[in-house]
């Protein structure tokens, strides 16, 4: 039973996580789109997909977190037909939300003028993150190798933003690509580099992300150059963002691992976990 609970209020974190990404991805998509020079309608359609996105995802696991009332006797087998109705039409939903998504980005590709392709182009990675993200939602775990295909076109769409501002170094080798790990459990620790630590620095910095075989444990190694942190680090996970939070949480929950923190020497912050491995 508890460890139920874990996995439900580990999936439900998961699920905010994703919405605060489509969300964000989204409007920063709408932002670079308006300023290349395309017509405003694409932007106004990503905004607008942004928050109806980011909105349905987070109201469903909030109507499924709901404690249904207690049956009364003699009610057990018309409870179990609800229930069984109930994921029938959640399930239904699941199919109608991509479909709505992906049709949306379709459309906003094909109205952007030929000569703008390198907006066609954050778009087509645009629907890769998409695409895995929402998949995510279905799979308590994944290979390593996709997670990090994922998190490279993420960091790609980033470098639209960023340019010549943000370098890239993702160490992992081929031998460790078919582990399994938790979707999305390296994506917020990467956003966090990139948005704190890169971010304020005019000159810009790198993000590096390793992920190596420790004994009989993977070891994951996300660091930064860039602007680190002014307070104390055991402070660092109780911050007004939930990223950050919410990932020791899954670690804790799933794997009773903490996710530590440290200063990077060449400035910026170093943040590694470990978790058994998983062939």
């Amino acid at each position: 039973m508890t460890m139920l609970l874990v996995e439900k209020k580990a999936s439900f974190l998961l699920q905010m996580l994703i919405a605060g990404l489509l969300a964000a991805s989204l409007c920063m998509l709408a932002f670079t789109v308006y300023h290349t020079g395309a017509p405003g309608g694409p932007a106004a359609l990503l905004a607008l997909a942004a928050v109806i996105i980011s909105a349905v995802l987070l109201l469903l696991p909030l109507q499924s977190r709901q404690t249904p009332p207690s049956p009364q006797p003699g009610a057990e087998v018309a409870e179990l037909r609800e229930q069984a109705l109930q994921a029938e039409l959640r399930a239904l939903k699941a199919q109608i939300q991509p479909h709505f998504l992906f049709n949306a980005l379709n459309h906003v590709n094909a109205s952007i003028p030929a000569e703008q392709e390198s907006a066609r182009e954050l778009i087509a990675q645009l629907a890769d993150t998409f695409r895995y993200a929402l998949d995510a939602t279905r799979a308590d775990l994944v290979p390593l190798g996709k997670e990090l295909s994922f998190l490279r076109d993420y960091l790609q769409i980033e470098q639209h933003r960023f340019s010549s501002r943000l370098k890239i170094q993702i160490d992992a080798p081929e031998s460790v690509h078919a582990c399994r790990i938790p979707p999305m459990l390296l994506q917020p620790i990467v956003e966090n580099a990139v948005k704190h630590g890169i971010g304020p620095c005019i000159e810009g910095g790198s993000v590096t992300i390793r992920c190596a075989k420790v004994r009989n444990k993977l070891r994951f190694t996300v660091s930064d150059n860039g602007a680190g942190y002014d307070g104390a680090l055991e402070q660092i996970m109780n911050g007004s963002g939930v990223g950050l939070r919410n990932t020791a949480l899954r670690l804790e929950k799933l794997y009773n691992e903490p996710l530590h923190v440290e200063r990077n020497p060449g400035g910026g912050l170093v943040f590694m976990f470990d978790i058994p491995l998983n062939p």
